[in-house]
């Protein structure tokens, strides 16, 4: 008797496919439900008594199925099995005679060298009169060797390194107003005590410009980076190096007029401070 409900077929095709897996108590389980509410399905009880471990349990369920599908050969397969008896020739499982596979035709593999004569008919996009066989790995652009730059997994081209840099840069169009405006206003006030303190050439001097370089330059970078929210741009750290400059230099600028170039060496103690106040800072907003 074929199975008419819908349910009832959903719940038999998985309870078989439980039991394929191996899962014996999941699939009893699944079974029971489904005989509990179609008592009458032979392919129910048939699944049950493979699942059973008591071979009276097996032979109760293999002889109900049989009893509601008689010509069911797997269940009367089975049963004659367990009773030790002969299995009817009709329901003996056919052998099915084992196919050979066809050997699948190997691919064609394609060399990745070009021939000699084609090796270096590229030109690099960068510089059109550089002749390469070199490619960026990520976009495939024709590169020569002064613009790979190399990576853990090839050569890439200075574009894509740029798109991949561009993804650590998050600031604002306004911040870049903001944070030079706030790194000219510390720049005027410290440039003002460097001239002030640090022209000459003494030991003092010396000392003082690269100790308090790297604390002044850290300072204006740790307020300009607070007020942006800590933001970061392609271009930040060197606006904020030329606002440094600009502050003392505002400052160094009356002492030239008025003193021309005999006050050059006064202006070796500020110099060391901007150069070491300039790395800091760079190194701070980057």
């Amino acid at each position: 008797m074929e199975i008419q409900d819908p349910r009832i077929r959903s719940l038999l095709r998985q309870a078989n496919k439980v039991a394929d897996a191996g899962k014996k108590a999941a699939a009893e389980q699944l079974y029971r439900q489904l005989l509990a509410e179609a008592p009458d399905v032979a392919e129910a009880w048939y699944g049950l008594g493979r699942m059973l471990n008591e071979p009276a349990e097996q032979a109760n369920a293999y002889t109900k199925s049989v009893s509601l599908k008689p010509d069911y050969a797997p269940a009367v397969r089975a049963l004659a099995e367990l009773r030790g008896e002969p299995v009817p020739a009709w329901a003996i499982e056919p052998e099915e005679p084992e196919e050979e596979p066809e050997p699948e035709p190997e691919p064609e593999v394609e060399t990745a060298v070009p021939p000699d004569d084609q090796a270096y008919e590229l030109a690099c996009y960068r510089h059109s009169n550089r002749s390469t066989s070199l490619r960026c790995y990520n976009c495939g652009k024709p590169i020569c060797s002064s613009c790979a730059i190399k990576t853990p997994v090839g050569y890439s081209c200075p574009d894509c390194i740029r798109e991949k840099e561009d993804v650590f840069f998050n600031i604002k169009p306004l911040d870049y107003l903001v944070a030079p405006a706030i790194g000219l206003v510390l720049s005027l006030v410290i440039g003002y005590l460097v001239v002030r303190f640090m022209t000459g050439l003494g030991w003092l001097t010396i000392i003082g410009a690269i100790f308090g370089g790297g604390l002044a330059g850290r300072f204006v970078g740790q307020l300009t980076k607070g007020a942006i929210g800590r933001r970061r741009g392609r271009y930040l750290p060197h606006v904020m190096v030329v606002m440094l400059v600009l502050g003392t230099a505002v400052w160094l600028l009356p002492i030239l007029i008025f003193n021309g170039f005999a006050s050059l060496f006064a202006f070796i103690g500020p110099g060391i401070f901007l150069f070491v106040a300039g790395g800091a800072l760079f190194s701070y907003m980057k």
